[in-house]
């Protein structure tokens, strides 16, 4: 019986790595990769620039939003003040958070004309 397993374990140890790498198959096919059908959302600088004023005219309404928004909590600040200095400093705080809003807002609108000018040199 001993001789049959040491056999068997010989067999074993000369077929086993030959089954392992008749195993792994071919080299696969490597197939070129086309590119894509479909051209990217910018063709030319036209395009950039009109989504360059979608973005800031997002971005404007955003922030004269927050401006609103900060105007009214402001007031309601000074109403309920009740002449505490603290408060009073904060609602003084809220509208120049507000003020800072408006100019960004601004400042939305006019940057397209600052990058468009750049872009087309003049």
């Amino acid at each position: 019986m001993k001789k049959f397993s040491a056999i068997t374990l010989l067999i074993l140890a000369v077929f086993l790595p030959l089954a392992l790498a008749f195993a792994q198959g071919g080299t696969p096919q490597v197939t070129p990769v086309q590119p894509p059908r479909n051209p990217g959302p910018i063709q030319d600088v036209g395009q950039g620039l009109r989504l360059l004023d979608q973005i800031l005219t997002w971005i404007a309404t955003i922030f004269w939003i927050a401006a609103a928004v900060f105007i009214l909590y402001a007031g309601f600040l000074y109403l309920t003040a009740s002449g505490d200095p603290e408060k009073v400093q904060k609602a003084n705080h809220q509208l120049i958070y507000a003020v800072v809003a408006i100019v960004i807002g601004i400042m939305a609108f006019g940057l397209p004309v600052l990058v468009e000018n750049f872009l087309r040199g003049r």
